[in-house]
């Protein structure tokens, strides 16, 4: 009975949720859910149709692989803030979360706003920082050269199923 439903299932959502294609000998592709293999026959539901096929027609079966991310900050993405002593600090990163707060400080009296470019591994740490990006508002080489060293400092979360880098942006306010 619970095969019964499990097929039912996927002969009613095949032509939405595609999981294999079908590469023929005669160079046709085909996309639908692979039910089963049986004595040399490839059953497969197309467009809510059972279809089969010999296998000897049957040239590469692809199992396709969904990517949900490949690490770019995208324009949805939630801005985080908070405060490092009297420094408002905001960070935008997908799916990650600050583990080690940016060492942020100042020697001048240079006001403005920093964000600062970065990638982040796997395992949390910052691998790049590039200051000056959209949303700054000064041209202070010297808090360029703060803002990428606080940045530097922080660290996020392990996320070690995710893209190998993953791209966000930490932004320094200095009053």
């Amino acid at each position: 009975m619970k095969s019964i439903f499990i097929g039912l299932f996927l002969y009613c959502t095949s032509s939405i949720f595609a999981q294999h294609t079908l590469v023929l000998k005669s160079g046709e592709k085909v996309s639908g859910v692979v039910i089963e293999l049986k004595d040399d026959v490839l059953s497969m539901v197309v467009n809510r149709k059972m279809v089969t096929y010999p296998m000897l027609d049957v040239s590469t079966i692809f199992f396709n692989e969904y990517v949900p991310y490949d690490g770019a900050l995208l324009d949805d993405t939630k801005e985080v803030v908070f405060k490092v002593d009297q420094f408002t600090v905001k960070y935008a990163i997908k799916d990650r979360k600050m583990i080690r707060e940016p060492k942020v400080s100042i020697g001048t009296q240079d006001k403005g706003t920093v964000v600062v470019d970065i990638v982040v591994d796997r395992y949390g740490n910052i691998r790049s920082v590039l200051a000056g990006a959209n949303g700054t508002t000064t041209s202070s080489e010297y808090l360029y050269v703060k803002a990428e060293t606080a940045a530097r400092s922080a660290k996020f979360d392990e996320n070690l199923t995710g893209p190998l880098e993953t791209k966000g942006t930490i932004t320094i306010v200095y009053p």
